[in-house]
């Protein structure tokens, strides 16, 4: 196989992976099965969202979201385009949160604990 023919290889292959993983991020029920589900209806879904010391989520989508932390947090976020952050946050902040697909690895070194309240998008709710 010639150089261009490699190159071509090896860029389709990159692609489809950067797609797939893209197709593959899904809502967090989904990919955490024994995640805690508190309420959910036609408006909202409240989750509770642990992360163990150490421990990575599967990359998952939200819709917006507002975030309670019972406990100080220390994470790194992994989103679809592959970019990175570290965050740390502190017990009792609450946070308003855009949509977004993404993976947390818990950083700290105390579990993560947050309570989760997703807007179901294009829910007409008085």
């Amino acid at each position: 196989m010639d150089q261009v023919a490699r190159l071509m290889t090896v860029a389709t292959f990159v692609a489809l992976s950067v797609g797939m993983s893209v197709a593959s991020a899904q809502d967090r029920a989904q990919v955490v099965p024994d995640m805690q589900i508190l309420l959910e209806n036609e408006c909202v879904r409240v989750q509770y969202h642990d992360v163990a010391v150490g421990e990575t989520t599967p990359m998952h989508s939200h819709p917006n979201y507002i975030v309670y932390r019972f406990k100080p947090t220390k994470a790194r976020i992994t989103l679809a385009d592959g970019s990175q952050r570290t965050g740390e946050r502190k017990a009792g902040e609450v946070t308003w949160e855009e949509p977004t697909t993404h993976s947390v690895e818990n950083l700290g070194d105390t579990d993560i604990h947050n309570l989760i309240v997703e807007l179901k998008p294009g829910a007409s709710c008085d």
